[in-house]
């Protein structure tokens, strides 16, 4: 069964269409990478998922709940909290609250959820994602004090706290100098390698073609190519995207 399903999506900013029409499905464990150009709809495409932009057509599924259906309209209040709850964010910026230590920063939605644990299990959840991190010791650190490949492990650890049931970055590492890139790609080389289920917006072809099981090529508001790494990257079918690995690598 398809953890995901996308259906006809599509979404435009005053005159401009965006997105023209995504169809795609996706299963439980696996991590697909959206690679293309700047403008060609990725990140528009993972706000839709992530409800923090409303599609104007089409349908979004997870675990054949009906999230989304452009012909009945858009509900919004508790239902869109309710699914987002579905989809985990890890931003290009970290934004993370800089009032709050990492700690405080990862365990804040879950105290707010609400969903029956107490603060005591909650905090010792959070303490256990911050060490999967490798940040046992920065627990107690207010933002600042981090550097930046800290603070998105924090915001990765945030992210995961409410269990959701598909993990999406978008460019995790593009706020990142070079020498802080590796250590946010090694987290979520090591999340994939443990089955979570991830969208991961990227410009790091290699990475994506090491770490994902799908991949999908988008140019201009469509998926002009989709498939394995070795199908996507290795050997390309479309044109297009034998134009944007080249440049990439040229």
């Amino acid at each position: 069964m398809a953890i995901l399903r996308v259906a006809n999506l599509k979404k435009k900013f005053e005159n401009t269409e965006v997105l023209k029409g995504i169809d795609f499905t996706m299963e439980k464990g696996q991590t697909l990478s959206i690679i293309g150009s700047s403008g060609s709809g990725k990140t528009t495409l993972l706000r839709c998922l992530n409800f923090l932009e409303t599609p104007d057509e089409g349908i979004i599924a997870v675990k054949d709940e009906l999230l989304f259906n452009g012909r009945v309209g858009h509900k919004k209040g508790t239902d869109l909290r309710e699914k987002r709850l579905h989809f985990g964010m890890v931003f290009q910026q970290f934004n993370l609250f800089p009032q709050y230590t990492a700690l405080e920063n990862v365990v804040l939605a879950p105290k707010l959820e609400n969903n029956g644990k107490t603060d005591e299990e909650i905090i010792a959840e959070g303490k256990m994602l911050l060490e999967k991190m490798g940040l046992s010791d920065k627990m107690d650190l207010y933002p600042h004090q981090l550097s930046g490949g800290q603070q998105q492990r924090v915001a990765i650890a945030r992210a995961l706290a409410l269990k959701p049931d598909i993990l999406c970055f978008d460019e995790p590492t593009s706020a990142l100098d070079p020498e802080l890139t590796g250590e946010v790609l090694k987290v979520i080389k090591e999340l994939a390698q443990q089955h979570t289920t991830m969208i991961i917006v990227t410009h790091e072809i290699g990475f994506a073609h090491d770490v994902s099981d799908e991949i999908i090529f988008m140019d201009g508001g469509v998926i002009a190519e989709q498939g394995t790494p070795a199908q996507v990257i290795d050997n390309p079918k479309n044109e297009r995207t034998r134009q944007f690995l080249a440049n990439y690598i040229g």
